[in-house]
């Protein structure tokens, strides 16, 4: 993952700090580095306010940083904005990771745990659960039955593969380059 691609870049900003802040992070990037907010402002179309507002939720995720250098003419600061691609990237890989662990996790518990379902399905319920409840859903009163699971459980380690795949051949990209 040395590059990371545009649809990458968006999803984890739209994620982290909102929809509204990929206009954003895209006139940052076309522009390379040292984006001045006003000039962002202005581009954009949007009060400066709104901007700073966009531009603080993204550096809280690290995901830009600023220089400020002073007006000299009004002695204002004036800060200047630049994509964090290194943190990005790092962002990206921690999030994979702990959604890799989440459905390894899900996984073990659909794999040991038996689920009741109601006709209308309500909701789903462990055996114990179903059991203290009289095999009734608590929803809309109907008689719970056990649940076939094996497609969530397909859907499951088809996206943990998919995951896993992704991520080992990240991991030996990057063993490369480091070696």
């Amino acid at each position: 993952m040395d590059v990371l691609e545009e649809k990458e870049i968006e999803n984890l900003v739209s994620q982290l700090s909102g929809e509204e802040a990929v206009n954003v992070v895209k006139y940052i990037l076309s522009q390379g580095e040292n984006v001045s907010e006003f000039l962002i402002a202005e581009t954009l179309e949007a009060p400066i306010n709104h901007i700073r507002n966009v531009l603080y939720r993204l550096q809280e995720n690290n995901l830009i940083t600023f220089t400020r250098k002073k007006d000299k003419k009004k002695g204002w600061y004036i800060y200047y904005w630049t994509f964090n691609h290194p943190e990005a990237k790092a962002t990206i890989k921690r999030m994979k990771d702990s959604r890799i662990e989440n459905l390894r996790k899900r996984l073990e518990r659909e794999d040991s745990s038996t689920f009741y379902t109601c006709a209308s399905k309500c909701l789903r319920m462990k055996f114990d659960n179903a059991l203290e409840n009289n095999f009734r859903c608590s929803e809309c009163n109907k008689i719970l039955k056990e649940m076939n699971n094996t497609k969530i459980i397909r859907e499951i380690k088809k996206e943990l593969s998919m995951l896993e795949e992704t991520s080992s051949e990240e991991n030996s990209t990057i063993a490369e380059v480091t070696a």
